[in-house]
């Protein structure tokens, strides 16, 4: 992991040699070779895509490495381009669809990389930022002037050199493109990628498992650490719910952007609050089939819906029932204007219950949505190896 650091700070380009290496046959036929070294003391990663002459991206490509092809062009005539990463070694990636930029350790070429905020899925080269696309012209057009000009041999874009020129004089040449720190930097658990991005919630780029319950059982274990320093236990209960309610709503807003449904509905949706905890499972289950009590006993479930009634009474009424609460919840062991308490069972025992309601939520959303499967083996395999 990378730690903490500045948000939106410009982080510079890896540097490193792009090459095109020129050779005229006895024939009379031209041929052409792509390379790429790197010998600065930053981190520094490299993906290729084939490009038209004219500079337009065509394709990801998967290189070759032991036991694998690399794939082959879309078109007859094409450039092979190498983009490299920033000295922190990300990758930076703007979506199509909703315009949202972040970072990235990998950039899968044998598996669809997916937008952290809208979660489309498709092919990396189609996430390009401006500034690659920019660069993807710039070498397309050094690539054709090399072919042009009958001189054979290595035809060098000397990053190093650029990076350099830029870090001392602040002037950014059309090879040029740098990527910046978002707020959020985490390593995904299912596949083990780095992802900085903005906002708090979203998908993993590399498998497209979002972060949601990851970031609620995170809460959970720091509450948790809290009720067992006897801090206020009825403060506890209330973050603790306005976790999961942030949460699930950040969840069930992703079902209303993602799954087809009318204007009216997908508002609806957008809009769902999480205070009345039994009718907002009942409709996740009736229109998603995603359980929230699944594997629960009644007695848990009835304590849960208890726990995110008291939540409002403790945000809003200062802890003082009232009749709104004991009509609602049903809770006829107090009585208007009493005080609510909680205890170390009841806090703890909320957060256990919040945990295993975030993880039902989680797997129903991925059944609807499943991960890139060979993203998550790719990770398996690596363990394996090691």
């Amino acid at each position: 992991m990378l730690g903490q650091m500045e948000e939106f700070k410009e982080i510079a380009h890896c540097g490193g040699q792009v090459s095109i290496h020129v050779e005229t046959c006895e024939d009379g036929q031209r041929t052409v070779q792509f390379g790429v070294r790197s010998s600065r003391p930053t981190p520094s990663a490299w993906f290729a895509i084939y490009a038209l002459p004219e500079g337009i991206p065509m394709a990801t490509v998967a290189l070759g490495g032991i036991g694998l092809q690399t794939d082959p062009p879309p078109t007859l005539t094409y450039f092979l381009v190498l983009i490299g990463s920033d000295s922190h070694g990300l990758y930076g990636h703007q979506c199509m669809k909703c315009n949202g930029y972040w970072r990235s350790k990998s950039a899968p070429s044998r598996w669809l990389l997916t937008c952290p905020y809208c979660g489309l899925r498709t092919e990396t080269h189609e996430f390009l930022t401006p500034g690659q696309r920019r660069y993807v012209d710039a070498c397309c057009k050094f690539f054709r002037d090399a072919i042009n000009s009958l001189k054979d041999g290595e035809h060098i874009i000397n990053m190093d050199a650029v990076t350099d020129s830029v870090e001392k004089d602040g002037v950014k040449p059309k090879f040029y493109y740098t990527e910046e720190t978002q707020q959020n930097k985490f390593e995904c658990p299912a596949c083990g990628d780095y992802n900085d991005i903005l906002g708090r919630y979203g998908y993993c780029s590399n498998c497209g498992t979002h972060n949601g319950v990851f970031e609620l059982e995170h809460d959970m274990r720091i509450i948790q650490e809290r009720i067992t320093e006897a801090e206020n236990f009825e403060a506890c209960v209330k973050d603790a719910v306005s976790s999961f309610d942030s949460f699930a709503r950040q969840i069930v807003k992703q079902l209303a952007i993602r799954v087809p449904m009318t204007p009216t509905r997908q508002k609806e949706w957008q809009k769902k609050l999480f205070h009345n905890l039994k009718p907002c499972a009942d409709s996740l289950r009736e229109v998603f089939d995603i359980h929230i009590f699944k594997g629960m006993k009644e007695d848990d479930i009835q304590f849960a819906c208890l726990m995110f009634f008291r939540r409002h009474v403790y945000e809003h009424n200062g802890g003082e029932a009232d009749d709104k609460y004991i009509k609602e919840s049903r809770d006829n062991s107090v009585r208007p204007k009493q005080m609510l308490h909680e205890t170390t069972e009841s806090a703890h025992k909320i957060t256990r219950l919040i945990t295993t309601m975030g993880r039902n939520i989680h797997d129903g959303f991925h059944q609807i949505f499943p991960p890139e499967e060979t993203a998550l083996k790719s990770k398996l395999n690596r363990s394996r190896s090691r």
